[in-house]
């Protein structure tokens, strides 16, 4: 019997739900690998037009100094990659570029097995799933749309959050999803799962249960972060 009691689930994507490596070794690459092509299809300077393209809009959102020049713009754009910068213009980019990999099956997301199973319960019980993640929603449904050896597994979540909601370190962002979800009075009943020490701090300090999740390939928790309540698997929630 588990010890752990709550009605709703908050989980994050990475290093929680599927492992952090596959964002950096498979997700990041496979976008800086299509970004050229994708940029080269445009003219520069970046203007807006009366074309149908729904990534021009993405792309004119990028300052001003960058779209002036193909160049400029890849090389802004590698640069926040590969400073792992939780740029919003940059995850809705990332979106669409990974829209084609998923779609031709160059991509399928790892998530871990125990997740799988979990979810699956979770269904059974009529315990709401919610996911929050820095990277877009368009980019969350694409990678539970295309979970590899299970195909989609969408219809398991119940609604999908990312940062503009709020920044996942504030403690605003969470008060913000407890309202969408109708939880604000039942904070505690909600439990959040993420291996970010910053993020449980956070979702504590707006009353969820908030347990951080350690994962081979995870930072290690080091000084306060160690006291943090935790879990190795989800198998132990139930």
């Amino acid at each position: 019997m588990s010890s752990f009691e709550y009605t709703t689930l908050l989980l994050d994507i990475e290093g929680t739900i599927c492992p952090i490596s596959f964002v950096k070794d498979r997700l990041f690459p496979y976008f800086l690998s299509q970004l050229p092509d994708t940029l080269s299809k445009y003219q520069f300077p970046l203007t807006l037009n009366e074309s149908n393209d729904p990534l021009l809009p993405i792309l004119l959102q990028f300052p001003e100094s960058v779209i002036k020049s193909q160049l400029a713009l890849k090389n802004y754009i590698t640069s926040l990659v590969e400073q792992d910068i939780k740029d919003p213009t940059l995850k809705q980019l990332q979106g669409f570029i990974w829209e084609h990999g998923y779609t031709t099956g160059l991509i399928s997301a790892p998530l871990y097995e125990d997740v799988i199973i979990a979810l699956q319960k979770w269904k059974n019980q009529n315990k709401k799933v919610y996911i929050y993640s820095s990277g877009s929603i368009k980019a969350q449904k694409l990678l539970m749309n295309n979970v590899e050896s299970h195909g989609d597994l969408s219809h398991l979540i119940s609604g999908w959050f990312d940062t503009t909601i709020g920044k996942k370190i504030e403690p605003e962002s969470y008060f913000n999803i407890l309202k969408d979800i109708d939880m604000i009075d039942k904070a505690n009943d909600v439990l959040f799962l993420s291996d970010n020490p910053l993020e449980i701090i956070a979702g504590n300090s707006a009353g969820l249960n908030s347990i951080i999740v350690k994962r081979e390939g995870n930072a290690p928790l080091t000084g306060e972060n160690e006291k943090l309540k935790s879990i190795d698997n989800f198998d132990v929630l139930f």
